[in-house]
């Protein structure tokens, strides 16, 4: 197994915005606890003004978003490793499975696997897997992710 090449985790608000294209109110990711290569660990504690927010809980699209903006994360700590400045933007291209057990409540604590399966050119399989601060696998996934620049 490759080793993390984070000596601590991410959190600060303004690395992690750094770090992806996304922006208030569309931010899904609030850490990063790992990275290697192929792989990286996010969190994201769900705060009561999200906008994918349904009777206090994360919806699943809002699920989904995480798990998508997991690998976003990734990617932009990647890029900045290599000196980019900006991150890349990129978008969902095929959700190839979904799976939900579970939806979390305002204030609960995700932390979301991901592993880069396959790359050619500028689409990447990607594998993510959500779990709840007690352990418990809320969501998994596998996704081709598109970057355009």
């Amino acid at each position: 197994m490759a080793e993390n090449l984070l000596h601590h985790p991410i959190s600060s608000h303004e690395e992690i915005i750094n770090l992806i294209p996304q922006k208030e109110p569309f931010v899904f990711v609030d850490t990063l606890y790992e990275y290697t290569n192929l792989t990286g660990v996010t969190g994201f504690t769900v705060p009561g003004n999200n906008v994918l927010l349904q009777e206090n809980k994360l919806t699943e699209s809002g699920l989904i978003e995480h798990m998508a903006q997991s690998m976003s994360l990734h990617r932009g700590y990647q890029g900045s490793l290599s000196g980019q400045t900006k991150p890349k933007t990129g978008f969902i291209g095929v959700i190839k499975t979904v799976e939900i057990f579970g939806l979390p409540e305002v204030g609960e604590t995700l932390k979301t696997y991901v592993e880069i399966l396959h790359e050619i050119m500028n689409v990447t399989s990607v594998s993510a897997r959500t779990e709840n601060e007690r352990g418990v696998v809320i969501a998994t996934s596998e996704m081709k992710t598109v970057t355009v620049k």
